[in-house]
């Protein structure tokens, strides 16, 4: 604690008065408040598509780090984290200069696009520059994790003679030479890689308009080496001696300063992260072949993973069960959301109203006036009765703009939108009602696994289904249901949340002596955490799976490696 003179007497003048150097509690939204988000992208996202990350949308950029990492180690530099990181920004602000100079205007955006795109667009020379902050630049945000997930890059820390290696280096297998000596070959001819990319100089345009002419993301697709080297990374193996000797000695021996020879570093890649990874990218370019909105639209795209065509094998039909379950899912998240949101808000209100926290039966007193939302249900119906009413196709709901949405008719993804825009409790239970008779008679052994998957805060889209089940066996009241959601699946949940950030202040509510407290600060909505759709779009764009067309009833079809795809992986 310090004293600073900031005190006042009622003349005026100033006294001395304690000020905290720093606030002991931080306020913060919080991003999660439900720990639902996490339920996606820590447990379902890395069991349906495996070392793909939502930023991990360019398939140049693989080939690209490999380049870099070859290229540091051929030119002997430091066996040292902060170098090796300081090498790669610099590589990548020079790369990406080139991208947005790319002489096609192709519009890709490269790592560092905000920092770039106002000098890219004047005439040069180009100063120096470093991507993005963090450590490693995008390589070390988007691509790292993938690289090694695929077998192409040995981590820090990775165990070589019972000791960890001090950098990132490319294991020595045919995949990771391949994807660093095609980059390479197309761009050693340049003057950036003969002379100006070893320089602290100033980057010349023409120089950079070179390099951005065969080095650019879009031209991938023109050159099959390289891209068959990327396809290989991506959905390949290495031969079956690599897989469990493999050794990232080989070439880096100098690097590491140890002896060349064969080292056991456990596997390298797995086998089954591989045939999950070319089953999920198997089903999309399915999806795209039945509707190719896919690859533009996100709703398109998820109600094709909860309707998908026919399987091709049995192979397909769990992949495509498991990607329904993660839209099942979402849509639960989303319908919670408005409960919880909405919850939020009547709390805060009659806080307000009363000049201090609820008591627990006031508590439920707001949580059953949620009932007279949009749509306005009675509190005393039988919840059991709107359920009848959905399977009897009965039920209409008015959307935003006043006009009536036919619950049974409209496809799923709708109705998930539908609650986000009334952001009401009464329409969060409906979804959550409708979303339960879609799901029954959804069964196979892709369906179970990804709908039984759970988060540490919040139980699986089957366990809340089959909790439901339960709670309506008791034929409760509309308002016993909007109690139960709030008593079970936002109060208890989100109080916990909080209590494991502090010393960040992350509360919306939180009991206070035996009262409910609401606090005004991020009361609203939370999204959903991101489904693939535009890395898979893009990726299999880039390894030239499928094809824009000009035909605006079908802006994109399978091309002949595509299908060939397709049938090898799905059957």
């Amino acid at each position: 604690m310090t004293v600073q003179f900031e005190g006042l007497r009622a003349d005026g003048t100033k006294v001395p008065a304690p000020a905290w150097i720093e606030a002991s509690l931080k306020l913060k939204e919080g991003r999660d408040p439900l720990g639902l988000q996490t339920t996606t992208q820590d447990r379902l996202m890395p069991v349906l598509l495996p070392g793909i990350l939502e930023l991990s949308r360019r398939a140049r950029y693989f080939s690209f780090h490999a380049f870099l990492l070859a290229e540091y180690r051929d030119r002997h530099l430091a066996a040292d984290g902060n170098t090796l990181s300081a090498f790669i920004k610099r590589r990548e602000w020079e790369y990406g200069l080139a991208v947005l100079r790319c002489p096609r205007d192709c519009g890709s955006s490269p790592v560092g696009a905000r920092k770039l795109s106002g000098l890219a667009m004047g005439p040069g020379p180009y100063g120096r520059g470093e991507s993005v902050e963090s450590a490693f630049g995008g390589y070390g945000l988007y691509y790292r994790s993938p690289m090694a997930e695929f077998g192409i890059v040995a981590r820090t820390g990775t165990l070589l003679g019972g000791r960890p290696i001090p950098i990132d280096v490319l294991y020595d297998t045919d995949r990771a030479r391949r994807l660093a000596n095609t980059f390479k070959s197309a761009v050693e001819h340049t003057a950036y890689y003969q002379r100006v990319m070893w320089t602290a100089d100033d980057l010349p345009a023409d120089v950079i308009d070179e390099y951005a002419h065969v080095a650019c993301l879009c031209r991938l697709r023109e050159l099959p080496e390289e891209r068959d080297a990327v396809h290989a990374a991506l959905f390949g193996t290495d031969t079956p001696d690599a897989e469990v000797l493999s050794t990232v000695v080989g070439e880096n021996s100098e690097l590491l300063g140890v002896d060349d020879g064969p080292t056991v570093v456990g596997e390298v890649f797995s086998e089954a992260g591989v045939r999950q990874r070319r089953l999920s990218v198997g089903h999309y370019l399915s999806l795209l072949d039945t509707d190719p909105s896919v690859v533009a639209s996100e709703t398109a795209y998820r109600d094709a993973l909860w309707s998908p065509p026919a399987p091709r094998s049995e192979a397909h039909a769990v992949v495509a069960g498991q990607w329904a379950a993660l839209i099942a899912k979402d849509v639960w998240q989303e319908a919670l959301c408005s409960v919880w949101s909405e919850f939020c808000r009547a709390g805060l209100t009659r806080t307000r109203d009363l000049g201090r926290g609820l008591t627990w039966d006031e508590v439920r007193r707001v949580a059953a006036g949620l009932a007279a939302g949009q749509p306005d249900l009675d509190p005393t119906s039988l919840t059991t009765a709107l359920a009848a009413q959905l399977a009897a196709g009965t039920l209409a709901v008015p959307d935003t703009d006043g006009t009536d949405v036919d619950v049974a008719t409209a496809p799923l993804d709708d109705l998930r939108r539908l609650t986000s825009r009334l952001d009401t409790a009464s329409s969060g239970l409906v979804v959550v009602l409708e979303l339960a008779r879609r799901m029954e008679g959804r069964a196979g052994d892709g369906w179970q696994k990804a709908a039984g998957i759970r988060s540490g805060w919040q139980p699986s889209i089957a366990g809340v289904i089959a909790a439901l089940g339960s709670h309506l066996a008791d034929s409760p009241t509309v308002a016993d249901t909007l109690w139960w959601l709030v008593s079970r699946f936002v109060i208890p949940v989100h109080e916990r949340i909080a209590y494991s950030k502090l010393p960040e202040l992350t509360f919306r509510f939180r009991w206070e002596d035996g009262l409910l407290r609401f606090y005004d600060h991020g009361i609203g909505r939370f999204p959903l955490a991101a489904v693939r759709n535009a890395p898979l779009s893009s990726l299999t764009w880039d390894l030239g799976l499928w094809s824009e067309t000009d035909d605006d009833k079908c802006p994109a079809t399978l091309t002949a490696r595509g299908m060939r795809f397709v049938e090898e992986v799905l059957g």
